[in-house]
């Protein structure tokens, strides 16, 4: 039985006492081309003393405390009463309160159940895809710190009842939604993070101020070891910890402007090539129109005509 018929079986006895709602979604094409899919989410409130995990599930997700299971993309679980454990193959064992999202990361061993004398209330959503695994790579999000402590979000949490609605409902266009709410749910986990570590908020004030002043002066010659100086660091530092949030190098999101900047001219406006070249600070056309291609996969002119 594939997993949406699986859950279409269980689903009225699921939806019977309103403790526990899931949903396990067939990939369409246009979903996996989106590059951030949703392949189940849901709910489920474990009172004290129950069996636990729920048998309610496809095989290939239950799990039994003695034997674990491994899953092949990524699962955000956010416990908002009671407590219990987390255990990976990186991150060890912890202890998980209230308050506590833990992510699973593809091909990591785990298990994890709720303390039996207070049970525990999970919310969770499984996703996958190539922008997906381009925005979980980050020294924040890794497998060797699976556990975030964030609190009782009221924004979170909201946002893993309307995955599970989006998902029950099913309207058109449904699945980019709560592809964005998912990766919503990532980004307010990375700014917890930067909320609650001095040195964490400190880097992105930097580097915030750093992506500021190139945005400003996107079309003029920018000295970066100038200007990490003056925001009080080395220029290697600034490197390594834009690059970490920004996924870019100083450079590299400097010349992405340009090429932005230089998209939109090509678009609206009359200019010629070598004035968008000289207006966007480039040292000659032939350079400009190179980089234009290499960026874009078409010339200047080709950009202009499509």
């Amino acid at each position: 039985m594939d997993k949406m018929a699986y859950f279409l079986h269980n689903m009225s006895a699921v939806e019977k006492d309103y403790k526990s709602w899931f949903c396990y979604l067939p990939q369409s094409p246009g979903a996996r081309e989106w590059g951030f899919f949703v392949l189940d989410a849901g709910y489920t409130l474990i009172p004290p003393n129950t069996p636990y995990p729920p048998g309610k599930h496809p095989d290939d997700h239950m799990f039994s405390w003695e034997k674990g299971r491994t899953l092949d993309s990524f699962t955000l679980v956010y416990i908002t009463r009671g407590s219990g454990v987390f255990e990976s193959r990186s991150g060890g064992q912890q202890s998980i309160n209230a308050g506590d999202l833990f992510i699973v990361y593809p091909g990591e061993w785990h298990r994890y159940r709720p303390d039996p004398a207070t049970g525990w209330d999970e919310y969770w959503v499984e996703f996958d895809g190539e922008q997906a695994r381009r925005i979980m790579r980050n020294q924040s999000l890794a497998p060797v710190k699976p556990v975030h402590t964030i609190g009782i979000d009221n924004q979170i949490l909201r946002l893993f009842l309307e995955i599970s609605e989006a998902a029950q409902i099913q309207t058109p266009g449904f699945e980019q939604i709560i592809a964005a709410q998912a990766a919503l749910i990532v980004a307010r986990i990375r700014a917890h993070r930067f909320d609650s570590n001095p040195e964490a908020r400190q880097i992105e004030r930097v580097v915030q101020h750093a992506r500021v002043h190139i945005l400003k002066n996107a079309d003029q010659c920018i000295n970066f070891q100038r200007l990490a100086s003056e925001l009080g660091v080395s220029y290697s530092a600034l490197r390594h910890n834009f690059k970490q949030i920004t996924g870019l190098s100083p450079g590299q999101y400097k010349m992405q402007i340009q090429i932005n900047k230089a998209c939109a001219l090509l678009r609206n406006s009359d200019l010629t090539v070598a004035q968008i070249a000289e207006q966007l600070g480039f040292e000659s056309i032939y350079y400009f129109s190179r980089l234009f291609k290499n960026k874009t996969g078409l010339s200047p002119l080709a950009y202009r005509k499509g």
